[in-house]
């Protein structure tokens, strides 16, 4: 009996087989004191010896639980009962939960609750606000009452919250496929409207793309590490070709490909090409 919450429970197991046997003190002091063993029947023989025969012969029922609730279920302990009791909530419990620990705790504290009208009272004031609101508008209930209609306010509030899910439901295949097609035939609207003409970027790696009217877009020629310029093709700087025409013998502003280019607006113009002038080759 060490512990006090198995020292209680012997009590309380004990005071239910007397009370159904209708046992006397004295029948119950027998009783007790034959059941005792171990660490408490070397305690109680103890405090027989200490004590006189007028008071042994005296002794009650009542007498003896004192000195066990003294010697195994000390007031300090008795007390932070009470003070659990007093500050009781329903908290996260079940209304059930909250009913047997407020049961559990009152003994401890019988004068506060020592009607039904006060365990009522101390049973709302702890339950949670939605559902003391709840019982509220009842008026005064008996505590048989206050408990049954915190229950049926618990067990109608899950059906609520399933009766209006707030976790989407996920979208079937079907509807993915949708909603992917869909997105992709917006995206090559887009494409084609404001990237009409855009090379691939892996194939055209190192080459400049420029906007141009239309909104459409136009590749850069690369930039020419030898003459920083950009043209397309082999650099003909330091060699003795024609920039433009890419002849021998001539420069660009010279290449006779300038005067077919200035006869093809006239009808009447002789056709051919005329032999161009030698000029000494020079290097750029």
């Amino acid at each position: 009996m060490g512990d006090p919450t198995k020292a209680e429970a012997w009590i309380r197991a004990m005071e239910r087989i007397f009370k159904f046997l209708r046992c006397t003190d004295q029948e119950r002091l027998s009783c007790v004191t034959y059941q005792l063993t171990g660490s408490a029947e070397f305690w109680w023989e103890t405090k027989q010896r200490t004590m006189t025969q007028e008071r042994l012969d005296a002794l009650t029922w009542e007498n003896f639980k004192e000195e066990v609730y003294d010697k195994y279920i000390p007031r300090s302990y008795r007390k932070a009962k009470e003070v659990e009791f007093y500050n009781l909530k329903q908290g996260r419990m079940t209304v059930t939960e909250y009913d047997r620990a407020l049961c559990d705790t009152s003994r401890y504290a019988s004068e506060l609750v020592n009607t039904d009208e006060k365990m009522a009272e101390k049973f709302c004031a702890g339950l949670r606000h939605e559902i003391r609101m709840a019982l509220a508008s009842l008026g005064r209930l008996s505590y048989a009452e206050s408990l049954s209609r915190a229950l049926d306010v618990e067990e109608a509030m899950p059906r609520e919250r399933t009766a209006t899910p707030t976790t989407p439901t996920p979208p079937t295949s079907q509807q993915n496929f949708y909603e992917k097609r869909k997105w992709n035939g917006n995206r090559g609207v887009y494409d084609n409207k404001r990237f009409q003409g855009v090379p691939n970027s892996v194939q055209n790696k190192g080459k400049q793309v420029i906007p141009h009217q239309g909104g459409e877009y136009r590749q850069r020629a690369p930039l020419c590490a030898k003459g920083q310029r950009n043209h397309l093709g082999e650099c003909r700087i330091g060699t003795d070709r024609c920039f433009k025409c890419g002849g021998i013998g001539h420069f660009a502003r010279q290449c006779p490909s300038n005067n077919v280019e200035g006869m093809r607006g006239t009808p009447n113009a002789p056709r051919g090409n005329p032999t161009p002038p030698q000029q000494p080759q020079q290097h750029r």
